[in-house]
């Protein structure tokens, strides 16, 4: 059995029989990828308990395949199953359907807005990232979020460096455009109020 301390207050633990555990990973360097493939899965699902969820299935299937791990890049490797994990469990849900709780809402819909003019744009680009698709969300989270190099970004999702680099500029500025068209509405609403 191992355990894996991932955030504040959380832990993965998995149990593996003795066959499953060919293992090339070591503990520690699972450890050590273990936050930032988290705050990728939160990013994927954006409810903690799901992302928790991800993780937890993302590492047991790592450490179950990890005879097929070619010991290159564990990071990578762990955020590709994390990806196609989150994939299959979507496709999934499109099958089965999803009920959502009120706790599982987005908070920028339930919250009342901030006079922060700050916390206004963070909530308006947060609420812009959430509409962006799938493909963009997932390249803005490994270059902007998790820093990952544009090298890293291509391996894991077996792409060429130049659709990384043109997907990460798409995204960049669909998600600009929208933060732009949120606060023209804004302004415009400002602009209303005040004739």
């Amino acid at each position: 059995m191992f355990d894996f301390n991932f955030g504040p207050g959380q832990l993965v633990v998995i149990e593996l029989q003795e066959d499953d555990m060919q293992t090339q990973i070591s503990p520690a360097e699972l450890n050590d990828c273990l936050p930032a493939l988290n705050r990728f899965a939160l990013h994927l699902t954006k409810n903690s308990d799901r992302a928790s969820d991800l993780v937890q299935d993302s590492v047991e299937r790592a450490l179950r395949k990890a005879h097929l791990f070619d010991g290159s890049n564990l990071r990578s490797w762990l955020f590709t199953i994390c990806r196609r994990v989150f994939l299959n469990q979507i496709r999934s849900e499109k099958v089965r359907g999803v009920a959502v709780e009120l706790d599982d809402a987005p908070q920028s819909r339930l919250a009342t807005a901030q006079t922060q003019e700050q916390t206004m744009h963070y909530n308006d680009v947060v609420e812009a990232f959430e509409h962006l698709p799938l493909n963009d969300k997932v390249i803005l989270s490994l270059i902007v979020i998790e820093g990952m190099k544009y090298e890293e970004a291509a391996e894991m999702l077996d792409i060429p460096v130049g659709t990384v680099r043109s997907r990460l500029s798409r995204a960049r500025s669909r998600l600009l455009s929208m933060v732009g068209e949120e606060n023209s509405k804004a302004e415009g609403t400002k602009a209303a109020a005040v004739m």
